[in-house]
């Protein structure tokens, strides 16, 4: 008898299908004003010390999906620049703040831009201040429920992560692809033993025919690294 195989990329459909269609009723009411709220976050880099890159607008909605559909009571976020991805996933806490309260941590290490007050999720900013800085003021039990990654970490990160994150930790990857900092930052995080292939699946950047299907034509290059304690098999 021949193994039914599933692969990285059938696992990828049907995760962005299914946080996707969740966050989908919200996108009929709540879109237009999100995107409104984020796209005005660009006037911030004329206050910046280090004007770099930020997310797309797909990539924007993926972290407002994410945040939806898992309702985390804790996130830390490597490399904030402008608040786009910080922001985004604030609001998203905000949809479920009369049941879930979320707080936000995020580091810049070039900047200190302050974020306007467009959410009511607590954002903890640490400026001009590198990720192992960050890592090290938390408290002992402290425990995050995802872990987005816009930066590359240095070999001390990855020993302190071990301390603020548990088996049902999500690590979301900006820039996986080719040889960029996510993907630097997931071959280090599985020899650091902090993932491996066997406890996480790695769901690949949404591909373009899902994202014509939600209306989110601007590339992502975000991946996520979801632990396979949350995959189960239903009848419905």
């Amino acid at each position: 008898m021949q193994n039914f195989n599933i692969n990285p990329d059938d696992m990828s459909v049907v995760f962005w299908n299914k946080i996707l269609n969740n966050s989908f009723l919200k996108q009929q009411t709540i879109q237009k004003n999100f995107f409104k709220k984020i796209d005005n976050l660009d006037k911030l880099r004329k206050l910046s010390d280090y004007n770099t890159g930020s997310i797309s607008s797909s990539a924007s909605w993926l972290l407002f999906s994410i945040v939806l559909f898992f309702k985390p009571t804790l996130i830390v976020e490597v490399g904030s620049f402008i608040g786009k991805s910080t922001l985004s996933m604030a609001l998203a806490a905000d949809c479920n703040i009369d049941q879930h309260k979320c707080e936000i941590y995020c580091c810049d290490h070039s900047n200190e831009i302050v974020f306007p007050n467009i959410s009511d999720t607590a954002i903890k900013q640490f400026h001009k201040t590198n990720s192992a800085e960050m890592f090290k003021s938390f408290s002992v039990d402290m425990k995050f429920d995802i872990v987005h990654l816009d930066g590359r970490l240095g070999k001390e990160d990855f020993d302190l992560l071990k301390n603020i994150i548990t088996e049902k930790t999500i690590f979301i990857l900006d820039d996986f692809e080719g040889i960029e900092k996510g993907v630097v930052n997931y071959f280090n995080l599985v020899s650091s033993s902090l993932v491996s292939r066997t406890s996480h699946l790695l769901i690949n950047p949404l591909n373009s025919e899902i994202g014509v299907k939600y209306s989110l034509l601007e590339k992502s290059t975000s991946a996520i690294l979801i632990p396979k304690n949350y995959i189960y098999f239903t009848n419905q």
